[in-house]
């Protein structure tokens, strides 16, 4: 004997919702986009203002039927109870992944028994990229840099003494001390040429200079004042670019300075205390490089990624005890490695950030010798470019009519 099935019921249509199956009898779909209305006093047109498209939305009736139809109702009931996205097998719109926006309501009755009907109201959810979370890796230098001249102040407060040494010894650590205040004051000179608008700084370098008898005699105090001398550097400069170019001369401070043969234990603390003299001013103005390299604004990914090469590979050499020109390589204490390590990982990883979105320097050909104008919308797709197309080329292009046919140039891609 054939069971007999209402119309309705041999139309139903299969679906499910986190793996939970029901039937829809019938569905609406809302799609468009989101528009803001504007309309103005005594005005009689309107400006529709477009916000972008508006999530798909789907109003589903759904059905759970059969005689023992309770535990698939109660199994679609727990299923829609559970938080987040879920995912919807829709009769007609395939696979969506999407969030039930306001509560299903449910109704049964004894006229229509072994069923229960479910309006479900569901929009398509979207992955959450506002707000948006980005770690502050220029913070992560800047912590990791004061963390790393504590360590270079501390080790120099260790390893350095004048304690029961000869007289000579003394003399070569005072006039170590006095060729670094001379680096220190060429390379403010870098920056400022001319010295009389800097009192404030001009009155702390004479304290200094005029305190080194007694300040060689205070290893933590000379460490304290080199930092404080070569951190207040930066603040002279224009930008943090002309910062970094005045430290790269103290990169390599103290390479060139001839052997100490540790022939007698004297020798040997005079080999020791030169070590730390150079360590110290060599160290701190590689730290205070890789501080201001975070503030650069870099014109292109590759200067960005020259500039992160080139610091990281001198502060591994650095953490290695690797001294520029020097025979041999020094002893490193555990809390430098470590320091000038972290402040490696925390420079690459915030060059490395910023670089991502710096314009690349590429290459391009002209088939033909056009003006400057021309050649940058050929290029780029913008005449207004023609200036930097010219600066980024001096050498070949001597006239803005005239742009070379058949010549490699630098370009900045987008």
């Amino acid at each position: 004997m054939t069971r007999y099935l209402a119309p309705w019921r041999r139309s139903l249509r299969p679906a499910s919702f986190r793996g939970v199956p029901f039937s829809v009898k019938s569905n609406q779909t809302q799609v468009g986009r989101r528009v803001a209305l504007h309309e103005y006093p005594q005005r009689d047109d309107a400006y529709p203002e477009d916000l972008g498209l508006k999530a798909d939305q789907f109003n589903v009736e759904a059905i759970v039927i059969g005689p023992d139809y309770m535990p698939a109702r109660d199994a679609l009931i727990a299923a829609l109870k559970q938080p987040g996205p879920g995912v919807l097998v829709h009769p007609y719109y395939g696979q969506r992944t999407v969030t039930l926006i306001s509560p299903a309501r449910i109704s049964e009755s004894t006229e229509e028994g072994g069923l229960a009907r479910f309006s479900l109201d569901f929009v398509e959810a979207g992955e959450n990229a506002e707000p948006s979370q980005r770690e502050d890796t220029q913070d992560a230098v800047e912590k990791s840099a004061d963390a790393a001249n504590t360590a270079i102040a501390e080790d120099f407060a260790t390893e350095y003494t004048l304690d029961d040494a000869p007289e000579f010894v003394e003399d070569s650590a005072l006039e170590l001390a006095r060729d670094a205040m001379k680096k220190l004051e060429a390379a403010r000179r870098n920056i400022v040429p001319d010295i009389s608008i800097l009192a404030d700084y001009t009155a702390t370098v004479s304290g200094v200079v005029g305190s080194l008898n007694s300040l060689i005699r205070a290893p933590a105090a000379y460490a304290q004042s080199v930092l404080g001398m070569i951190g207040t550097l930066k603040a002279l400069a224009q930008s943090p670019a002309t910062a970094l170019l005045s430290y790269r001369g103290l990169f390599s401070y103290g390479g060139d300075y001839p052997g100490v043969a540790k022939t007698t234990p004297s020798r040997r603390r005079q080999a020791t205390n030169q070590a730390a003299l150079a360590g110290l001013t060599r160290r701190a103005a590689l730290i205070e490089g890789a501080r201001v390299a975070s503030r650069v604004e870099f014109a292109t990914y590759d200067q960005a990624v020259a500039a992160r090469d080139d610091l990281a590979s001198r502060l591994d050499d650095e953490a290695a005890g690797v001294v520029p020109t020097a025979t041999e390589p020094q002893t490193v204490s555990e809390e430098v490695y470590q320091a000038l390590t972290t402040l490696r990982v925390a420079l690459v990883r915030d060059l490395t950030a910023r670089a991502i979105n710096a314009p690349r320097v590429a290459r391009a050909t002209l088939p033909a010798t056009v003006p400057a104008l021309v050649a940058a919308h050929a290029i780029h797709g913008d005449a207004t470019r023609a200036e930097e197309l010219i600066s980024r080329n001096g050498r070949l292009i001597r006239h803005p009519g005239f742009v070379p046919g058949g010549a490699a140039l630098e370009i900045l891609t987008d």
